[in-house]
């Protein structure tokens, strides 16, 4: 009877055995190489008019936050005003021609940085305008205007203000993004924030180990939508031919990464986006996973999706 035993137990060993050798078969080939991510630039499209969309952001006694398509694509709480036009690429939150919505959330001046006076203040000047143009190719002053918006004259006492409104993009390329992601709104709060911390978490701990293959395989989708967005082809100077020795030299300065902490879980993009963002004064919207070099702090910004139902989160932006 113990032989039996014995031998059933051997059979299980062998079994568990080989399906977690098989599945970690299944996840390595799953990893991106060096070859892959360095060939990001490569598979770019370029067409006759390869415009980039740009918000031009100029602020007075006031700070704000900045939305396109419901994603947070530009943020200031710091005091004083702008000097002169602040520009904000935004291409790769177009995912294709069309109506692309806008938002901006205008909240009361800095008195020191992400510290806010309480009430909007009634001499606050806000002025968005939204252009495209061809780097290279056009000069920044004669990109073309697709949208304009001030901030009307604030006759209340109001704790922020909130402005929106919709310009029609024209882009020669399609993105996928996360199009057909889940509305996560409709996940359990909770569960779904443990997942989004494991995957940051995960993102991190890559950073700190210096685990370059385990970064360009999270961020592989991301980086390859970003390229086309912004038409970094290959041989160019922006380009990914050395995308990976990029990683490793990212890495390879971070003296420390920072913990977890001071943040909150935001959803957006309609439901179908989330991330962690900092709640603190002083980091206020930066993304959760941080890390120094010595001389200055970086943020690595995290936005992920579940592109079918049942799937894991992923990076998308």
């Amino acid at each position: 009877m113990l032989a039996k035993n014995k031998f059933l137990f051997l059979v299980f060993w062998v079994l568990v055995t080989l399906g977690s050798c098989a599945q970690n078969t299944k996840n390595e080939e799953k990893m991106i190489t060096k070859q892959q991510y360095n060939n990001i630039s490569k598979e770019v499209k370029t067409y006759d008019y390869n415009p980039t969309y740009q918000l031009k952001v100029n602020t007075n006694l006031c700070t704000y936050e900045a939305y396109i398509n419901d994603i947070l694509v530009g943020f200031s709480f710091t005091a004083g005003r702008t000097a002169g036009e602040q520009n904000i690429d935004i291409p790769q939150y177009i995912l294709k021609t069309g109506k692309q919505s806008v938002c901006f959330k205008i909240y009361p001046k800095a008195i020191t940085k992400g510290v806010l006076e309480n009430l909007v203040d009634k001499n606050a000047d806000f002025r968005i305008r939204i252009v495209h143009g061809e780097y290279y190719k056009i000069k920044f002053e004669d990109f073309k205007e697709v949208f304009r918006m001030k901030l009307p004259k604030v006759e209340h006492d109001i704790p922020y203000i909130e402005l929106k409104g919709e310009f029609e993009a024209v882009v020669p390329y399609e993105l996928e993004g996360w199009s057909n992601g889940m509305d996560l709104s409709k996940e359990d709060p909770k569960k779904l924030e443990e997942e989004v911390l494991e995957k940051y978490n995960q993102y991190r701990t890559a950073f700190e180990s210096k685990d370059v293959a385990t970064l360009a395989t999270m961020i592989y989708k991301r980086e390859k939508e970003i390229a086309q967005a912004y038409y970094f082809v290959s041989g160019q100077n922006n380009s990914y031919d050395n995308g990976w020795e990029e990683l490793e030299q990212e890495c390879n300065e971070l003296k420390e990464m920072k913990p977890l902490e001071n943040y909150e879980m935001k959803i957006s993009g309609h439901g179908r986006l989330v991330n962690l963002l900092r709640t603190d004064s002083k980091y206020k919207d930066f993304s959760a996973v941080a890390g120094s070099t010595g001389k200055k702090a970086r943020f690595y910004g995290l936005t992920l999706y579940r592109p079918a139902p049942g799937t894991p989160l992923e990076v998308i932006r």
